[in-house]
């Protein structure tokens, strides 16, 4: 990416946030491991151009792959916009990184071709990848500033479904169920039902809010930025699942604990987050993002394979506790979310502010005022990060650390320096002249939290983790509702929260066909037992939903 001042170009709204260069950011810990997992899923011979590249740049490679060939890919327009675009894409990432002014050309006259083929595509075929096609149209457009790209934004805004309206009246207040309807009907009433079929997708529902965060920073409209936190508060309110994502099996599917939401949605969502960061800098989307790949994407990942689903109350025998093979369009998926994770850790606010928005391990370097700076984040214990700084010569730029809002207090200490408390859920900004040897120590108060739910269920956590009960097999007790007056306990092992609490048992919670039933409500307290609880991606049939029980009841 360029620095921040060269991204922002008019008419278009500045970013709140741009991320660093991809060559200048480095993973270590949690997210390496699951970089490494993502790319272990790719089949060489079925991979894309885009696959390439992404994998590329996940592996921290230094040669890119070779520029696609955008001209004959133009073969795949007006039918396949998502191979087409996916080549695009994978063209400016080279042309990006090795600063090719000719592969950058191609990748213009590319865009041409596809504005020039818009008319000729329906509705049906360029929502799937409407939220690529901003995305790439507002990319060329803050490196070049090629005007056709406005007129294809335009364009892009008309042909679209008017998604901004659909989060302000969000019309999936339950469990979608699509009506059956021919795709080739052309009646009012038939259109409408396919549409909303196509909408209730849970990953064309997360492309929508990707969409509404992209027309916002062209249009400037308070309609369009105000429908990308209308819409995360509706989805979190009628499909918000306890693992961060919310459900879709592929269709919206409420909030029941024992429904899943699919390994694309989970992907597609992580991509939108990094989208509505960049465009607002709200922190709320950055926990959002850690809770995600602390629980449903780090849960996809296990030995054998990957898992299709995430489910938060499942039994051993679920088929989505069945890791298989990895599909072309999964590993896609994967490494799309990965990058789009990697691009949310260190942002700019703007020229002389450095944004740490995810508390991972790692490292940056960057220029601030000119000057050559590396940013190195290293754990200490369970619930730190110590921040140290290399700089060519000493120089004065503010760093804005990201508190999260899950800590119940947290202190930040300068080089060394008496810890200062500060607030949570907030951006701290350190102001100073930074020299080699320079520290800044974060330090969180993780202490567990109970979260309700469904039908009154309740759901435990630690810092970013859902916490839940191991179901090793099916005969593994499960019937457990939390005491509400009990205060859960945490210990730390290898870097990773133990939670006990009490529960008592809950008779009246039942499985059907292998299927947890929802929460009961109502429990009373019997006989007390204390519960371990795993972190969520550490289990496969587990219960992190659980009834409260009430010494009333």
């Amino acid at each position: 990416m360029p620095t921040y001042d060269s991204f922002c170009r008019a008419p278009l709204v500045d970013p709140a946030c741009v991320s660093l260069p991809d060559s200048a950011v480095h993973v270590d810990g949690t997210l390496e491991r699951l970089t490494l997992k993502a790319l272990q899923t790719v089949d060489l011979a079925a991979q894309t151009p885009l696959d390439a590249v992404l994998a590329s740049k996940l592996g921290e490679y230094t040669d890119m792959p070779v520029m696609p060939n955008l001209p004959a890919m133009a073969a795949h327009l007006p039918q396949e916009p998502r191979v087409y675009l996916d080549a695009v894409r994978a063209g400016l990432l080279i042309a990006s990184a090795k600063k090719d002014r000719e592969a950058m050309l191609q990748v213009l006259a590319a865009m041409r071709d596809f504005a020039e083929a818009m008319p000729t595509i329906d509705e049906y075929t360029l929502m799937p990848v409407g939220a690529d096609a901003i995305r790439i149209t507002m990319e060329l457009y803050r490196r070049t500033g090629q005007r056709f790209l406005l007129s294809l934004m335009e364009r892009l805004r008309a042909q679209l479904p008017d998604v901004s309206g659909m989060f302000h009246s969000f019309p999936f207040l339950k469990s979608f169920v699509p009506e059956p309807v021919a795709d080739d009907t052309m009646d009012e009433a038939s259109q409408y039902f396919r549409r909303m079929r196509m909408l209730g997708t849970g990953k064309l529902t997360a492309d929508a809010l990707a969409i509404t965060a992209g027309l916002a920073l062209y249009s400037g409209s308070s309609r369009d930025a105000g429908a990308s936190k209308a819409g995360v508060a509706a989805l979190q309110r009628y499909h918000g699942m306890p693992h961060g994502a919310f459900s879709a099996d592929p269709y919206l599917a409420g909030r029941d604990p024992a429904r899943a939401v699919d390994l694309v949605t989970i992907c597609s969502q992580l991509e939108t987050l990094h989208d509505l960061l960049a465009a607002s800098g709200d922190v709320s989307f950055a926990e959002r993002i850690e809770r995600i790949v602390e629980n449903a994407l780090a849960g996809l990942f296990q030995e054998g394979g990957v898992c299709s689903g995430q489910v938060v109350d499942r039994l051993a025998t679920d088929a989505t506790c069945q890791p298989t093979i990895a599909t072309p369009e999964q590993s896609a998926a994967l490494l799309r979310a990965m990058y789009a994770v990697r691009r949310s850790i260190w942002m700019m606010k703007n020229e002389n502010e450095l944004a740490v928005m995810l508390p991972y391990e790692g490292a940056c370097l960057t220029r601030m005022d000119g000057v050559p700076v590396r940013i190195t984040a290293r754990k200490t214990g369970g619930n730190g990060l110590k921040y140290s700084v290399e700089a060519k010569q000493p120089v004065e730029f503010t760093l804005s650390l990201h508190v999260p809002g899950y800590a119940q207090g947290a202190t930040v200490s300068i080089c060394g320096e008496k810890p200062q408390e500060v607030e949570c859920g907030s951006q701290h900004v350190v102001k100073r002249q930074f020299t080699t040897g320079d520290t800044i120590t974060l330090q969180l108060d993780c202490r567990p939290f109970v979260e309700n739910g469904f039908r009154g269920s309740a759901s435990v956590y630690c810092g970013p983790y859902l916490m839940a009960l191991p179901l090793p097999d099916e005969n593994a007790a499960w019937q457990y509702a939390l005491d509400e007056e009990a205060e859960p306990t945490v210990t730390w092992e290898q870097g990773k929260p133990h939670v006990k609490v009490d529960a008592s048992v809950a008779p009246r919670w039942q499985a059907r066909s292998g299927i947890i039933q929802p929460p009961p409500q109502g429990c009373g307290i019997n006989e007390v037992y204390e519960l371990t609880l795993l972190p969520f991606a550490a289990t496969m049939g587990h219960i992190a939903a659980f009834p409260r029980a009430s010494h009333l009841a």
